[in-house]
């Protein structure tokens, strides 16, 4: 019978890789005391007991690599050395054998092997007791008793270490699990950022800049200020943007406030600029204004999502944004008309990323979202974020 195979964590280069310091220590501790006994105690074969010494004590010395052999090899030691050694032959191999029985419970991955091999320093045991070794031959059942008892317990001890280190490497495992999720979670959130920043800055400055192309022969002003909005809202995505990415970068970032409520009107007055007459109506109730950062972020993603979609999709159309604080929810509205305007400006159809995006993001609030044509062929944007009550 071999041992199975050994799953643990290799070691370092060299000697380490079969063995360590533990390991050395305590067949060295057991072969000095094997050795001395069999050196001070008269014997008329010495060098018998000497081979003895070091056959029960040595193969410990690799006992986490080859648990059974180590195990087999010592009990079958014990054994023939019962059989062939004189009556003055006294020397106990016991706490090699037991040190052999932890190892093979600690190190043994298969349950039945690890038992059956637990058997072996029983019946190594009461076989030398039958041979005669520690005495008259015979098999008292206060002995057997006694044998059983710290065999029995030091395989248990094994066992018991095997599974809280299984317990703890599965606990690191999936704490390390649970921060790769985190991170991919992270990850995800930020590329939904990014997708809002840059799909609502640069349909604002294609609009813009298109409207500066149309008017800087005819009217330079009116030029110079679709020329200015476009500066700034380009400086704002980068800004935003590079936000977004020093977060990646730093171990500890600083972060700043999240855009929110607040920031909804900004939202509007860009769209007006790009041509878009607007209507903005915010309610909040008693405690509606104590959004939590993460639903006041939600709503201004949603409707800034809304209000870049009607830009592509419906050029000139009149927009109607409706945020409604409650108690227990916040629900947003946007509802724009069909497009009033035929000009190209370079606004391409998107790819109804933006709309899987406000899905999820009311999804992970456990809300609702609809978005569907209207009866005049306009669009219309409406979701519910519940919050619960304010204490």
């Amino acid at each position: 019978m071999t041992s199975a195979p050994d799953h643990s964590p290799p070691q370092a280069a060299g000697w380490r890789r079969w063995t360590t310091p533990l390991d050395l220590a305590i067949a060295g501790g057991i072969g000095v005391w094997a050795i001395l006994e069999a050196l001070l105690v008269p014997s008329n074969s010495p060098l018998a007991q000497l081979a003895f010494a070091v056959a029960i004590s040595a193969p410990l010395i690799v006992r986490r690599r080859f648990s059974g052999a180590v195990l087999l090899v010592v009990a079958a030691a014990f054994v023939l050395h019962a059989a062939t050694a004189g009556a003055d032959a006294t020397f106990n191999p016991f706490p090699s054998l037991l040190v052999a029985t932890f190892t093979v419970a600690e190190r043994i991955d298969r349950w039945s092997l690890a038992a059956l091999l637990g058997l072996v320093p029983i019946a190594a045991m009461l076989g030398a007791e039958e041979l005669g070794y520690f005495g008259s031959p015979g098999i008292e059942l206060a002995g057997t008793l006694f044998l059983i008892f710290f065999v029995g317990a030091t395989w248990a001890a094994g066992r018991i270490v095997r599974l809280r280190s299984l317990s703890a490497q599965n606990s690191a495992a999936g704490a390390a699990q649970r921060a790769a999720d985190a991170a991919a979670s992270e990850r995800r959130r930020i590329a939904r950022e990014l997708h809002d920043i840059v799909a609502h800055s640069l349909s604002i400055v294609a609009l813009q800049a298109a409207a500066a192309e149309r008017f800087v022969d005819r009217d330079s002003a009116r030029a110079r200020v679709h020329l200015d909005h476009t500066r700034r809202t380009a400086q704002s995505a980068l800004d935003e943007m590079r936000h977004l990415l020093e977060v990646l970068r730093e171990d500890e970032p600083s972060y700043e406030p999240q855009p929110g409520l607040s920031k909804v009107p900004d939202l509007i007055s860009e769209t007006e600029a790009a041509g878009h007459p607007c209507r903005l109506r915010i309610r909040t109730s008693e405690h509606g204004d104590e959004l939590s950062d993460g639903i006041a972020l939600t709503v201004y993603r949603l409707v800034q999502e809304a209000l870049t979609n009607a830009r592509r999709h419906a050029a000139g159309s009149a927009i109607d944004v409706s945020v409604d604080c409650s108690d227990r929810s916040a629900e947003v509205t946007v509802v724009n008309g069909p497009a009033t305007s035929r000009s190209s400006t370079g606004v391409t159809a998107g790819s109804r990323n933006g709309l899987a995006g406000m899905r999820e993001r009311v999804r992970l609030y456990g809300g609702r979202f609809d978005a569907g044509s209207t009866a005049d062929g306009g669009w219309r944007v409406h979701a519910t974020l519940p919050f619960g009550d304010v204490e």
